[in-house]
């Protein structure tokens, strides 16, 4: 009778000394049994899991249709397939053709042999996967990153250390250079257009792609949402399927609350300020957009109607007129207002009334006291944290001490042990989040950042539109909105500028609480600073 004979490895970390091994094993069982061998079927590092994607098995398949062959030998019935579906499927098809299968172990192959190992099989690849997960989880609470290399990383390469990455200084430097330009407002395409210009590497060693900077925001890659480089180890976003239809493997998300996170303070490149900042901005511009429209004039968009609350837009040349007005007639405020005068009247006002003396003072003093309160909330909430933590290790302690000395049943016991043992793993983690923090006192240079800044602010107005693109950014982040009141011609409209002082005092994300509000008119400007942002 004659035979074909099919062989398959499963992984990149064997090579074709199995496939071979697996013939030559073959070759004798048809000996023993007086086969003629015709054709050797193979399939390369290539799962089990579907039969749609292996070309091997697929030619073996058309040609038992063709009658080529009357037996099929293989080493076992997981080599043609670990699908429980596929081999059952396939076991069908080919007593249709009438050919037989014959493995090394158990000889020809009944219904009996594919319910059994293929439920089997099946179970032994669901087994595998989670045992692959576990471990990889492992990997990620010992701080070492069971993926490919992320751009700014180096892989080390010793066999004790697998997942470990180290900082790549020149890469990093890149990296902080990407965070630092979008920042401050620069598009992802003018940046890749200038690493490609200075002839610096991508991280495929070759072009730069805006893609490999903005990356999916949903699915959390792309240099620019990559959480690594602030010290984040982020596995499990997403896993993957396969298509019983098509045999490819498809993507799923994980939710959230599936994702496993990991500190990793040694792999930090960026800092936490330049980070939400970027983020701040990918948010705003609401998807992975490759063209990005800046804003014509420092103060474009900024200027809201009084009366109404529709923005003012452009209604002729560098006029401005309501938009509720322009477009339906709803609002009373009929009158134009120069963009010109716009940015001269909040340029005196920041120019002569955030550089007061008074005003430095408060700004001073309002930031002061948010540091310290922060700290105290901090301070009040790691020691709750600590402090149920070392009950909880107390509650541990007394049960433990129960159960050895014959006071309680270990059966009984067992499930309230594991509860707090679950709550002691989540109060670590809470502390792990937030790490030890005194109060801060105030910091001595404050006032003259302030200042320094203010001064920007002037600069960036005068130049107008080529005006330093980061100056303008601390503009647009002290100005919430500017609101046209209506006064009677032939006095000129009344502006009032709400904001925060926070961009003004410090690099610190999280002091965003000292409110600013100039209300400017041909009378002299009110200004005071509130507890609260406006």
């Amino acid at each position: 009778m004659r035979a074909a004979i099919y062989a398959r490895f499963s992984s990149d970390l064997q090579d074709l000394r199995s496939i071979a091994d697996q013939v030559d094993l073959a070759r004798r069982y048809a000996e023993t049994r007086s086969l003629s061998v015709v054709e050797v079927y193979d399939d390369a590092a290539i799962s089990g899991a579907s039969i749609l994607n292996r070309p091997g098995l697929l030619r073996l398949i058309t040609d038992a249709q063709a009658r080529k062959f009357d037996v099929i030998i293989t080493e076992s019935l997981d080599r043609l397939s670990r699908s429980q579906a596929d081999i059952a499927a396939l076991y069908e098809r080919l007593q249709f053709f009438g050919v037989r299968i014959e493995t090394l172990a158990d000889g020809a192959v009944s219904e009996i042999h594919v319910g059994l190992k293929g439920t089997m099989s099946a179970l032994f690849l669901k087994d595998l996967a989670q045992k692959t997960r576990r471990g990889q989880i492992g990997r990620v609470k010992a701080g070492r990153i069971p993926g490919g290399k992320s751009y700014g990383y180096e892989v080390v390469k010793d066999g004790d250390e697998r997942g470990r990455r180290t900082i790549s200084p020149a890469e990093a430097d890149i990296v902080k250079r990407i965070f630092r330009e979008y920042a401050t407002g620069k598009g992802p395409l003018a940046i890749v257009r200038d690493l490609n210009r200075e002839g610096v590497p991508g991280p495929t060693g070759r072009h730069w792609n805006a893609s490999a900077l903005l990356g999916s925001p949903k699915r959390r890659n792309g240099i620019l949402n990559n959480e690594l480089y602030v010290g984040q180890i982020v596995y499990n976003r997403q896993r993957f399927l396969k298509d019983p239809a098509t045999g490819k493997r498809i993507s799923r998300e994980n939710p959230e609350t599936e994702w496993h996170r990991q500190s990793a303070p040694e792999l930090r490149i960026s800092d936490d300020r330049t980070w939400e900042l970027v983020q701040r901005r990918r948010a705003e511009r609401g998807g992975p957009h490759l063209y990005q429209r800046r804003p014509q004039r420092p103060l474009s968009g900024l200027i809201y109607c009084g009366a109404c609350g529709a923005k003012f837009i452009v209604a002729t040349h560098d006029y401005l007129r309501c938009s509720a007005r322009t477009n339906r007639g709803t609002c009373q405020i009929s009158r134009t207002l120069l963009m010109g005068e716009v940015e001269q009247r909040v340029l005196l006002a920041l120019r002569n009334y955030l550089l007061a003396p008074d005003v430095v003072a408060s700004a001073v003093e309002a930031y002061q006291a948010e540091r310290k309160c922060l700290a105290e909330e901090r301070r009040r909430s790691r020691h709750k944290l600590e402090a149920a933590a070392t009950e909880v290790e107390r509650k541990i302690a007394r049960l433990l001490t129960l159960v050895e000395n014959g006071h309680a049943d270990p059966v009984a016991t067992g499930p309230r042990i594991n509860e707090l043992v679950a709550e002691r793993k989540r109060l670590a983690a809470a502390l792990s989040q937030q790490p030890a923090s005194n109060v801060l006192e105030f910091f001595p240079k404050a006032a003259d950042r302030y200042r320094e800044k203010v001064a920007d602010i002037h600069a960036a107005l005068s130049r107008g539109e080529a005006g330093d693109r980061e100056a303008i950014a601390v503009v647009r982040s002290l100005i919430g909105r500017i609101v046209v009141h209506a006064t009677s011609a032939p006095e000129p409209l009344g502006l009032e500028v709400e904001g925060s002082l926070a961009a003004l005092m410090s690099d610190a994300p999280e002091l965003e609480h000292s409110g600013i509000s100039c209300c400017m008119s041909p009378q002299p400007i009110l200004l005071y600073v509130t507890d609260n942002p406006i």
